[in-house]
């Protein structure tokens, strides 16, 4: 079975790998960077490993995240949550938060993650409701809605 198979098109996922070599593996940060900004896989590889010699903190660090998202133009946001104080998972981030045209990139508990047009572009599905995971901070581009 193919893993496109496995993890099927639903209204909150989208499968697709930014790995140019198709490989699955623990880069979803590269994978989100990648697909979220728009820009080859390779270039955002080295681009971190240059942040990396810069600052000290590797591409997979919740620093170097947020360094290299900065970087591009992204501002970090805060965890959302509800009204009731509950938090939301990435399918309910993609339902209720994302906006059609934008992109972000979402973190969660040991994973990064593309949200592109309201829905998550990743290797396996990480909306699926039996996972229930939360979801952390988020980045979005930078615009002058801060002014507004």
């Amino acid at each position: 079975m193919k893993r496109q198979e496995k993890y099927p098109e639903t209204s909150t996922f989208h499968y697709y790998n930014a790995n140019p070599h198709n490989r699955v593996t623990t880069d979803c940060v590269i994978r989100a960077e990648s697909t979220a900004l728009g820009i080859p896989y390779d270039q955002v590889v080295l681009e971190n490993a240059q942040l990396q010699c810069k600052t000290g903190f590797s591409g997979d660090d919740t620093k170097g995240v947020a360094k290299y998202m900065e970087l591009k133009g992204w501002s970090k946001h805060p965890q959302p949550r509800k009204d009731d104080g509950t938090k939301y998972t990435v399918r309910e981030f993609c339902q209720r938060l994302a906006k059609p045209g934008e992109r972000y990139v979402v973190s969660m508990a040991g994973h990064l993650v593309a949200v592109v047009d309201c829905k998550a572009w990743d290797i396996w599905d990480c909306t699926d409701a039996l996972l229930t995971k939360c979801v952390g901070n988020y980045w979005k581009p930078w615009t002058n809605e801060r002014f507004s």
